[in-house]
């Protein structure tokens, strides 16, 4: 059974969350990506992608060159161990209607990303499987997520009681890694 350590992407964009949508978006347009995790020190705190850049930054008003990337972030980091199966992580996709997984390891540390290209290009993962992730990202759904600011639910999974556990009992860390640009 093939593993997600064996298709994902090992350098993962970083920005830090101070940084602007500019840079953000000139280091999308430099790495050839469409979403970048952003940290704040070691921490991992959310993600932000093409689509956040333009509906919640530059559709909403905000000027993109004085503007911190925290305005736009999704809060909610969805992310795979990299020993998963690859039907596992195309599951968790579908179920949380994303098109990329961040990915960590035992230490819990950023270590790659697995994205819904990679799943196509791979020949271990079963079509319907993926025809399935497809389907899931395309139904339409009663509200976008929330940027970050905005966000009452603090990163929890939707339809979680208040004061309930979050998806996960600590986010995620970043190697300090000279790969890894902060």
């Amino acid at each position: 059974m093939a593993r997600v350590k064996e298709i994902m992407a090992r350098e993962p964009v970083i920005v830090h969350v101070d940084h602007s949508l500019t840079e953000a978006a000139t280091r999308m347009k430099e790495a050839d990506v469409g979403a970048l995790f952003v940290v704040d020190g070691d921490e991992l705190v959310g993600v932000v992608t093409d689509r956040d850049l333009v509906i919640r930054g530059i559709a909403a008003g905000i000027t993109p060159g004085s503007a911190p990337v925290i305005d736009t972030i999704t809060r909610h980091v969805v992310f795979c161990h990299e020993n998963s199966s690859l039907e596992d992580a195309a599951a968790l996709m579908a179920r949380q209607r994303i098109r990329r997984l961040a990915v960590v390891d035992d230490d819990r540390e950023l270590v790659g990303v697995l994205s819904l290209g990679d799943l196509a290009r791979s020949a271990d993962v079963e079509p319907t499987a993926l025809a399935a992730v497809l389907r899931a990202i395309g139904e339409p759904i009663a509200a976008a997520k929330l940027p970050a600011y905005e966000d009452p639910t603090g990163g929890r999974r939707r339809g979680s009681p208040p004061g309930s556990l979050h998806v996960y009992a600590r986010r995620p860390s970043i190697r300090r890694n000279p790969l890894f640009e902060t």
